[in-house]
């Protein structure tokens, strides 16, 4: 859920005749929380090894081949979280353009996602300011620009102990692009009646994002903006990702008005689910064998790197996901696995997991650099970031949460629109 890390409430839906579908329900995909859980899970693990000397930084290689695989494996996590976004919220609209649905409510859109975002949010800068970071503030508008999320624009304005949050400021920008984007792509598509081929024209438009956005990460990599540049961190370079999860939603919204029409890939994806991440698994294993280089680090890539890795990304992303989000057709083994009560509530708390195990980092440690030892590390950042984002969601996510039937109802579940069949 951030970065995304988001609960999938999407908008608050009006009252309407959904065309084929004779009306919209709410369903929960208790397989999308688990992997968010996996995806929050893989960040901390990552930022923990980091710290803890496994990782390679500033031209040193990583620590044998075993931080090869786990740089691998994890890099995905944060990608799996914006596409995440992407599915869930863009849904709703795609029901709208294909399915015919009444508009979702757009106040009720913004209402929702402040109160999923911001509390929690809040109170990790609070927390951060005076355990950590508080010597590091120039002024009142460093401090403004952390509490309305777009410190990421200022260089420099990233406090210690938020580092992570720069991913807040895409988050935001989707928020508010996502209506327009899915304005856009509903005019597009007014002169066709077929749904699936409505659906193969927003797909396309979102190829033309991916590829805007691949273009942009080309640029923010380019050697004459030097390592670690703040354009690094600014929204396009990931709208690819985000773009990966809207595909999604529209695959998923065609099947379900048009189970018999498959498109593309995706007819492979709803027969094999389990074949597909085994798939993921022979990319990702391939990947630790990058011959652009970079594997097993943490540097801020070339832009030759950058090139070669950023598709490669953005299909195992597709590649874990899509099969999550196939209507009615789940693996045995997929949803055993991610349906995993302990895993579901990682997943639930997750959001809060994700802000605070930066700061645990330089609780426990003093800095993000230099731990002695990655397991204890590891172990202490993951229980205390746990703990503290039980206590956030009880006392302050889940009471805000309260608060969005204050415009429109909003299930307790994080949930999505689908169609009444």
């Amino acid at each position: 859920m951030t970065t995304n890390i988001v609960d999938g409430s999407g908008a608050g839906t009006r009252q309407g005749d959904p065309g084929p579908s004779g009306g919209l329900k709410r369903q929960y995909f208790p397989e999308l929380q688990g992997i968010r859980a996996l995806a929050v899970l893989a960040v901390i693990t990552v930022h923990s090894a980091f710290t803890g000397g496994l990782l390679g930084v500033d031209g040193r290689p990583g620590d044998g081949f075993g931080a090869i695989l786990l740089e691998r494996v994890t890099r995905e996590s944060l990608p799996i979280l914006f596409a995440l976004s992407g599915f869930l919220l863009y849904r709703p609209f795609v029901l709208v353009t294909l399915a015919g649905a009444a508009r979702p409510n757009l106040k009720a859109y913004a209402w929702r996602r402040f109160l999923r975002i911001f509390p929690a949010f809040w109170l990790v800068v609070v927390g951060t300011l005076i355990l950590i970071g508080g010597d590091k503030v120039t002024g009142f508008w460093q401090v403004f620009r952390v509490v309305i999320m777009q410190h990421v624009y200022v260089a420099g304005d990233i406090t210690p102990g938020l580092e992570s949050t720069w991913s807040m400021a895409t988050e935001i920008a989707f928020y508010v692009a996502l209506p327009i984007m899915a304005w856009a792509g509903h005019r597009m598509t007014r002169s066709v009646a077929d749904p699936v081929a409505k659906a193969r024209r927003l797909l396309a438009a979102l190829f033309v994002v991916i590829l805007i956005g691949y273009a942009y990460s080309a640029y923010s990599h380019l050697p004459e903006l030097g390592p670690y540049p703040v354009q690094g961190n600014w929204p396009p370079g990931w709208f690819g990702y985000l773009s990966i999860g809207m595909g999604l939603a529209v695959l998923s919204v065609a099947a379900e008005i048009r189970p018999d029409r498959l498109i593309g890939p995706y007819r492979w994806i709803a027969r094999h689910p389990g074949a597909t991440w085994a798939v993921a698994g022979i990319v990702i294993l391939l990947f630790c064998f990058s011959p652009a280089g970079g594997q097993g680090t943490v540097d801020y890539p070339p832009t030759s790197v950058l090139l070669f890795d950023q598709p490669i990304d953005l299909l195992i992303t597709g590649l874990l996901l899509a099969p999550l989000t196939v209507p009615g057709m789940r693996s045995k083994v997929l949803s055993g696995l991610l349906t995993f009560g302990p895993l579901q509530y990682v997943g639930r708390v997750s959001y809060s997991m994700f802000l605070w195990h930066i700061p645990f980092i330089y609780i426990w440690n003093g800095s993000l650099f230099g731990a002695e030892s990655f397991p204890l590390l590891l172990l202490q950042v993951m229980g205390s970031s746990f703990l503290t984002a039980v206590a956030a969601y009880y006392l302050v996510e889940k009471p805000a949460l309260t608060l969005r039937n204050k415009l429109g109802k909003a299930s307790k579940e994080p949930s999505t629109p689908v169609l009444v069949r």
